[in-house]
């Protein structure tokens, strides 16, 4: 099933065009969980999953709040999108982006090793940072225009 497939599909089933980030950020969490948990990021992530599964269409997880964390992250990102229904979209925010063989290895990683469904990716350093992504056909590259911050349109 390709991304618009499973997309449509998630969005009739569960009557629902909402993404929910599953962005960890230990200052934005609930105290109790690093007091009383082993795996407080991961259960925070399976708790949200488990009470919003069957209203969602997708889940987004902002690549920054993994990494930083390491080699844990990394585990701990993998978990994550284990747990996550398989008829729902996984979108991965890195607004990932390189030179062309750099590039290759970031969609390699994203959509291969993590399974990615989509991911988010910077178009600044031209198509050929790009077309690597474009390569996935059955997958899909939501291509940064303008974010949301105040000083966006500096640029």
């Amino acid at each position: 099933m390709n991304f618009k497939q499973k997309l449509t599909a998630i969005s009739h089933n569960n009557n629902s065009l909402v993404c929910i980030g599953l962005d960890v950020d230990k200052e934005k969490m609930p105290k109790f969980l690093f007091e009383s948990s082993k795996h407080p990021y991961l259960e925070f992530n399976k708790s949200i999953i488990d009470s919003t599964k069957d209203i969602v269409c997708a889940y987004k997880l902002n690549m920054a709040f993994y990494e930083v964390l390491g080699t844990e992250g990394f585990e701990l990102l993998k978990k994550t999108i284990k747990h996550i229904p398989k008829d729902v979209v996984v979108i991965l925010d890195g607004k990932r982006n390189d030179i062309g063989n750099t590039a290759r290895k970031y969609a390699q990683t994203l959509f291969e090793t993590l399974s990615a469904d989509a991911v988010t990716v910077n178009p600044y350093l031209g198509k050929d940072g790009v077309a690597p992504f474009l390569e996935y056909k059955d997958k899909c590259s939501f291509i940064l225009c303008r974010t949301s911050n105040a000083s966006a349109g500096d640029f």
